[in-house]
Formats: structure tokens, C-alpha cells, sequence
């Protein structure tokens, strides 16, 4: 069976890496998106246990089309009884990359006549559309002429874990947060701060990554249990398998930030996890304390939706904190103001460029060490 996992611009070899730990054959990595094969074991495992994916997709029928009347034909007579039965709701989700269609809108409407005619003809009765929780989500990939009809075995978006009720400005997404500290290298059994936490979604990901915490722990339900080939035995024994892998203690993982509302967003954030140990919340301004010998990772204030005063000169203050007061430290700085990046004054030892939703973002690493520094502004 084929399956294409979905994930943000620039986390496509993460997951491809993730994907193959998972067992899965003939990975590919290609844009926002990894295509490999495997069995049903291995979908439901991608939903649980992928942290870095946004949707497992199953393709079933492509074919070509360069207007809206040949579309419609193609959708019309295609038998969708093997996905989707008259008395059941379905949901139609487009990513429309094309010069023969421009309104994606449109497009959905046109597919959905066509199931919709298709059904009626055949079985005199009229499937209803549900968007919110639908029996069957169709997903369609138009990319110029070329159309890929895909099963949604995820439902709702995978970077929803379920842990996170309170958030602050501008959260992270949970998939990304994953993707950041995959990317960081670091070991997970070494103290880990974030210190401009937020929602805590960056250093909560990392506990959940050390405990081998399934990322979708809290989920309640996905798309592919409304299935007629699901199987439940199937479905408990990986559930099963993946909670014997859960770690009871974790390295010292600190979320902090200066803010209370967001120390206390945080605290009730990861009450639903099984963190006994090793997760500790703290209010505290990142100036204001030294620490030696850590992953540090940390996403400032954008100057796009969050305003900081001067932003230049508050990200040249991280710069010299970090220079000055965290020796020995793997400090990475995930920000969308590339300008802003150059006033941190360290050379980076690594970069990557990825995307926080719209945001084209750098994500920077600085090796910290004891001796002398570049005081200079870094280059792109």
C-alpha cells in the first residue's frame, strides 16, 4: 500500500528518517510531503507515533484533467463505493497547485457534484457533506493536470495532539516544535531548556520525545477508525506496543518565561501527560540566569504578530547572554525577522530554513564555548 505523509516545508527529511524507524518501505522524501510503502500496520503506527507528520494520506485513483467539465466527468465516473456509502457524510479537502485551475473553492464544489451525482444515480440517495466530522475526508492534490485522489486516514490535522487547552500569542505548531528538536541533535537524556517557552510546546515535544511519549497520547480519534476495513485488534495492539516503550523518568527539561499567565498556561498544558518526573515550569527572564552545558532552544518574539520593543537590540541582548552566560551550551534560535538574526553577533554552526505556517523562518544552532567569540553580525 501507498502512503504520502504530509509535513511543513523543511522537516521532509526528518520525517522521511522518522518514517523509516518506523519500518515503513521505499521512502522518498519530496516537497512538504514523504511517500513510502508499508501495511495497515504501519498507517495506524504513522498516525500514533509520527511526530513530525501533519496527515497520512492512502492514494487510490490519479487521472488528468485541464478544465472543470472534464473534471467533473472524471469525478462522475469514478465508484467511490469502496471509500464511501449513500448514508455516510464526507468532506473534500483541495491543494491546488496549477495553472488550468486558480479557485480552489470552485474546484471542491465540482468534485463534490460530481460523488454527490454519481451517488445519486446509482443508489437514488444523496451522501451529506460534514466538514467538521465527516465518515469518509477525501484529499485532492492537483499539480498542473495531474490529479491525486487520496484517503485522509488522519482526520483533523496531526500537529493537534490534544495535550495543549491554553495558549498564549502566536503558539507553535506541535508538529514543528518536534521538528526543531530533531533538527537541534540533541542526545535527550541532557538538560534541556527552552527559555521563552510560551505555551511550553517546544520543551513539552522534547519531554514528549525523551519519555517516548506517543505524540498522539491524548487524541481521542482518526479519520481511519470510521473505515470499513478497520481493525480494531489491529489498533489496540499498537497502542499497546507504543505505551511499553513510555519512559517513567526524563532528563531535567525546563520550560520557562518571564510572563505568569504563560508559566501557568504551561502547567496545565502537560497535566494530561504521564511526566512524573523532570518537567519543571518556572517563571524567570531568560537575562537573568546563567546556565552552562544545555540544548537550548528558543523561539523570540516575531516583530510580524508579537511586538518588541527595538527588536534589533533585543535579539543583539540574546546574542551577548548567550556569549557571556551559557558556556558550553547548544543554543539554536528559531525566528522569521531574518534581519533581526544578524544582531545575535554569533557564527552559526548550523543552519536550516523553514516554515512557521506563511512564515519563511531561519532556524539557526551556535556552539557555545568558553574562549573568544565573532562579535560581528553574522551573515546570511
Amino acid at each position: 500500500m501507498e502512503i504520502v505523509v504530509t509535513t511543513f516545508k523543511g522537516l521532509e527529511g526528518v520525517l522521511a528518517n522518522e518514517l523509516i524507524g518506523l519500518g515503513a518501505q521505499d521512502v522518498v522524501p519530496g516537497v512538504r510531503a514523504v511517500s513510502c510503502f508499508g501495511d495497515k500496520e504501519l498507517l495506524y503506527r504513522a498516525n500514533y507515533e509520527l511526530r513530525t507528520a501533519l496527515r497520512v494520506l492512502v492514494p487510490f485513483h490519479q487521472f488528468i484533467a485541464r478544465d472543470i467539465d472534464t473534471l467533473y466527468k472524471k469525478i462522475r465516473s469514478f465508484n467511490f463505493s469502496g471509500f464511501l456509502s449513500p448514508d455516510q457524510t464526507f468532506a473534500i479537502d483541495v491543494v491546488l497547485h496549477s495553472d488550468y485551475f486558480t479557485h480552489s473553492q470552485f474546484v471542491m464544489h465540482k468534485i463534490k457534484d460530481g460523488i454527490v451525482d454519481r451517488m445519486r444515480a446509482t443508489h437514488n440517495v444523496r451522501p451529506s457533506i460534514d466538514v467538521e466530522n465527516p465518515d469518509f475526508r477525501l484529499n485532492v492534490r492537483i499539480s498542473g493536470d495531474q490529479f491525486t485522489l487520496s484517503a485522509d486516514s488522519s482526520g483533523e490535522s496531526l500537529h493537534k495532539r490534544g495535550y495543549r487547552t491554553k495558549t498564549v500569542s502566536a503558539p507553535m505548531s506541535e508538529t514543528l516544535a518536534a521538528g526543531l528538536v530533531y533538527l537541534s541533535g540533541w542526545d535527550r537524556e541532557s538538560l534541556f531548556i527552552d527559555p521563552m517557552a510560551g505555551s511550553g510546546t517546544i520543551a513539552i515535544e522534547a519531554a514528549m520525545i525523551s519519555a517516548n511519549i506517543p505524540p498522539q497520547f491524548c487524541r481521542k480519534s482518526f479519520a481511519f477508525q470510521k473505515w470499513r476495513n478497520f481493525d480494531s485488534r489491529l489498533w489496540n495492539k499498537v497502542i499497546q506496543q507504543a505505551g511499553q516503550n513510555i519512559k517513567s523518568e526524563i532528563p531535567p527539561i525546563f520550560a520557562s518565561d518571564k510572563s505568569r499567565i504563560a508559566v501557568d498556561n504551561i502547567k496545565t498544558n502537560v497535566e494530561k501527560l504521564p511526566l512524573k518526573t523532570g518537567f519543571i515550569v518556572s517563571q524567570f527572564d531568560f537575562f537573568n540566569v546563567k546556565q552552562e552545558n544545555a540544548t537550548i532552544i528558543m523561539n523570540p518574539p516575531y516583530d510580524e504578530r508579537m511586538k518588541v520593543s527595538d527588536v534589533y537590540r533585543f535579539y543583539e541582548e540574546i546574542g551577548n547572554h548567550l556569549k557571556h552566560k551559557c558556556p558550553g551550551s547548544n543554543a539554536w534560535i528559531f525566528s522569521s525577522n531574518m534581519e533581526a538574526m544578524k544582531y545575535i553577533g554569533l557564527k552559526p554552526s548550523k543552519k536550516c530554513i523553514l516554515f512557521n505556517g506563511p512564515l519563511e523562518c531561519r532556524y539557526h544552532g551556535y556552539q557555545l564555548f568558553s574562549g573568544t567569540f565573532k562579535h560581528n553580525k553574522e551573515g546570511e
